[in-house]
């Protein structure tokens, strides 16, 4: 939609100001193409010396090629460069129907021309790993183009579903909690339609047909017997596309029409839906305020009117697709996890294409905003932009969560694991197979899933999706189902995922707001968590008698942690680093996943059980140290300009300990020469922070933690850089969630939280 406005924008101009249309002649055109049937045997150089026999100055890009789906020939997408659009459409026109014969040809060489063109359509493969696992479809909009739509629009296009997603997803595992296990490895491909609302024709009068056209495609492009699950990523009138297909090809009525039978072998793989996930981007599932305007423009200019229409507020025809396609995702048979993503900016600065309300409010499912508006969001430029790395790690996470499970795989020690997973995450495999949680769920968070409402109903022991932890001085509502059930194995613990621990705003229907966290993104994260003798100790209740099955504090510390780990590794990008009073040799470096973290301390590590006493100023004098030496390197090199130094990120040391420490003031000198050293450095305020979270209720090693947050900057003229928060205060339990995750995180290296 955000692409038709602007086309309709772009030839009302033209149409009124014709001698415009040339302003930017002198700037570098690019375009995209698709190169055919070419030989096996075929090279990238091979593509690019024969485009650049044809013109010299084409500066060609040529991207890896892949095979096309009859096994025999290969594609190649490149990108040249050439003075004028005009140009570029006289070297298109030149390479089709030429032939290119590869140095080194694998088999026979047909005399056969290669067919070059820039629409794109039907089934383009992008990218592809070896042996891959699933396919990946992008899927464009209304007016907009298979590729030019995903891809940047300054210089030589950048599309991220090609250049930086294949890339992130092939350095992740399978299993997300074997990082050393099978690598993730898939085809991804983009599937270009005819959806121009500028020029009328009936094959593209509405969304029906265009969805017919668009199964086509999908069929022709799955090789016969190919049972590959497979993934969705839609824009716009692309998401409704994709929906009605679905509706087509999953229904049970598809059966009884003939021109659909045949898709029971494409999207089947025997009982078991091969369509595994779908990520919508601003698509209108309750219609557009701007179609209205769109589809006058366009009949005036002899457009496709009706098309648009279909897209409108109140339209019978979306309103009937949603249903469908809702009543179809929560069948047992065809249950299909979604993701929607809507714009957070609205077009030309005036208004949304796609309300977040439209975009968001027909599904219960997991959102997402990006930046940008119906037309950028799906632009990122790079791999470090902020709104592609939330979508990455969306649909990064949607993958393995549904992939590790599915019987399309081959069985392997990895996929093995895939059914035990599914209890804890938001995605669930085919519901054909044994899908029951663990007996042992306790307090383990309910992620949203794509169940009906009538089984949500019926699982009554199950927490709400938006349970808080008892280390955050929230009871467990069914203690007898908790933590302490007996078939609890504590390598099954998960990190709560950052974009689902925020309870849901009652007002407007989003999350809670959490750019604070962004905050983190300065700074170098690092754990020293208390591994000693004294974290066996059980954990006294609320009302001040221990629980009738004991929780120890270590316990209490990982439950806690489970709500910590996903935030700290999702904005701290070159990872977080853990290390443990007693066992150093456990200490680990740039652990980039949450997940590891609880690993290590449920797999790996236990506390000292033959005591010892809880030791800390060695420990924190070695990493405060180790990072004061480091500042004070680069200070010293400030003004060196070849090469420049590397500027060392701030620091925000989270240590988590009952706070029983035996060289308490051993502590205190450790801290305050650290600061003295800060401060003759002419350090920022915050350019250190030490966040110190008791677990436990030890009233004694209460009032020292107190003594360091609050007296030693006095006592010693010092700057301020100890915050201390318990886990459990009755003066936090009104507190949201994300408030109090704030306040732990933040206190240490934001003082107006710690004065809180």
């Amino acid at each position: 939609m955000a692409t038709l406005i602007d086309n309709i924008h772009r030839r009302v101009h033209a149409r009124f100001h014709p001698s415009h249309g040339h302003r930017h002649a002198t700037r570098d055109s690019y375009m995209t193409l698709t190169i055919r049937n070419l030989p096996l045997g075929t090279t990238e150089n091979d593509v690019f010396e024969h485009i650049r026999r044809q013109r010299p100055d084409s500066d060609p890009i040529v991207n890896p090629l892949t095979k096309e789906t009859n096994q025999r020939t290969l594609c190649a997408v490149v990108t040249i460069r050439q003075e004028t659009d005009e140009r570029c459409k006289a070297l298109r026109d030149r390479l089709n129907l030429t032939r290119i014969y590869p140095r080194h040809p694998a088999g026979e060489i047909t005399d056969s021309a290669v067919m070059v063109s820039d629409e794109f359509l039907g089934v383009t493969t992008i990218a592809e790993h070896d042996d891959p696992q699933f396919d990946m479809y992008f899927v464009h909009g209304l007016g907009g183009h298979a590729f030019k739509s995903w891809s940047t629009d300054k210089g030589a296009p950048h599309m991220w579903p090609r250049d930086f997603l294949p890339d992130d997803v092939k350095a992740r595992p399978l299993n997300p909690r074997k990082w050393e296990g099978q690598k993730l490895a898939g085809r991804f491909a983009t599937v270009g339609y005819r959806a121009s609302a500028m020029f009328a024709s009936a094959a593209t009068a509405t969304v029906d047909k265009i969805s017919q056209n668009f199964l086509n495609h999908l069929r022709a492009d799955r090789t016969e017997g190919s049972k590959r699950p497979m993934y969705f990523a839609c824009h716009s009138l692309g998401g409704l596309v994709v929906c009605q297909a679905l509706i087509h090809a999953l229904s049970e009525e598809s059966n009884t029409l003939e021109r659909f039978q045949d898709c029971q072998s494409t999207f089947f793989n025997g009982e078991e839906c091969l369509v595994k996930g779908i990520f919508f981007f601003g698509t209108p599932f309750e219609g557009s305020r701007l179609a209205r305007y769109a589809s006058r423009i366009a009949k005036f200019l002899h457009g496709n009117g009706t098309l648009i229409d279909s897209l409108s507020i109140q339209s019978e025809d979306l309103n009937t697709i949603v249903a469908r396609f809702d009543q179809m995702r929560n069948n047992p048979r065809t249950r299909i996890p979604i993701v929607i993503a809507y714009e957070m900016e609205p077009m030309f600065g005036m208004r949304f294409v796609t309300d977040p309300d439209s975009a968001m409010s027909s599904f219960d499912c997991q959102t997402i905003g990006i930046d940008g508006d119906h037309r950028t969001m799906i632009k990122m430029e790079n791999n470090q932009d902020r709104s592609y790395r939330d979508v990455a790690e969306f649909i990064i996470r949607m993958i393995q969560r549904t992939l590790s499970g599915s019987s399309s795989i081959p069985p392997s020690p990895v996929t093995q694991c895939g059914r035990e997973i599914f209890g804890e995450l938001p995605f669930r495999q085919s519901p054909i197979r044994d899908e029951s949680p663990p007996q042992d769920q306790g307090q383990n968070l309910e992620w949203p899933s794509t169940e009906s409402s009538a089984s949500n109903e019926t699982s009554t022991a199950r927490l709400s999706p938006y349970s808080q932890p008892v280390g955050l001085g929230i009871r467990n509502p069914n203690p007898e189902e908790s933590n302490n059930s007996p078939g609890r194995s504590r390598s099954n613990i998960i990190p709560v995922r950052l974009n689902d621990m925020m309870p849901l705003n009652r007002v407007d229907g989003g999350r809670e707001d959490n750019r604070e966290f962004a905050m983190l993104s300065k700074f170098d994260v690092v754990f020293l968590l208390d591994d000693t003798g004294s974290m066996m100790e059980a954990v006294p209740s609320s009302n001040g008698n221990c629980e009738t099955r004991e929780r120890s504090k270590w316990d209490e510390m990982i439950e806690s942690m489970r709500y910590i780990v996903d935030i700290v590794t999702h904005y701290d990008r070159d990872g977080v680093d853990v290390h443990f009073f007693c066992n150093e040799d456990k200490d680990e470096f740039g652990i980039q996943d949450g997940q590891r973290v609880l690993d290590l301390l449920t797999n790996e590590v236990s506390p000292d059980e033959i005591g010892g006493g809880t030791f800390i100023a060695e420990r924190l004098w070695t990493i405060l140290t180790a990072y004061i030496d480091r500042f004070e390197s680069y200070r010293r090199r400030m003004g060196d300009r070849s090469p420049p130094p590397e500027k060392p990120k701030m620091l925000n040391i989270i240590v988590i300990t009952d706070g029983a420490a035996d060289d308490k003031d051993a502590v205190e000198d450790v801290i305050v020469g650290a600061a003295r050293r800060l401060d003759e450095l002419r350090a920022l305020p915050n350019q250190v922070g030490i966040q110190f979270l008791q677990i436990g209720k030890d009233e004694a090693a209460s009032r020292w933690l107190k003594k360091l947050d609050d007296d030693l900057n006095v006592n010693h003229g010092i700057r301020d850089m100890v915050d201390t928060r318990p886990w459990d205060r009755a003066d936090q339990i009104d507190k949201s969630l994300q408030e109090r995750l704030t306040n732990i995180l933040l206190g240490g290296i934001d003082r107006a939280r710690d004065m809180e």
